[in-house]
């Protein structure tokens, strides 16, 4: 179990297709504060093949079929679901 499963959860039960989340609620969501990388490099939160890669939090939203997109001045992420092929 990751820390991130709570945003995976969060994305699952969205009927939208994108959801957007502060900084602070993400923090809300699991139980603690993100990282200072989290805060400080757009590369935290890549979008990796989820069967790819050891990053927990990238796993978090791609497996839940979402994109993030952040905007760390305005301290929020922007997850789009990604489309079907």
């Amino acid at each position: 179990m990751s820390i991130y499963d709570p945003i995976r959860m969060r994305l699952v039960s969205v009927g939208e297709s994108s959801l957007v989340l502060s900084f602070e609620e993400i923090e809300e969501l699991i139980g603690q504060t993100l990282p200072k990388s989290a805060h400080d490099y757009d590369a935290w939160w890549s979008n990796e093949d989820p069967n790819k890669t050891t990053h927990t939090q990238s796993k978090a939203w791609t497996t839940a079929g979402f994109d993030a997109e952040v905007n760390r001045g305005r301290r929020q992420v922007t997850f789009r679901r990604r489309q079907r092929r």
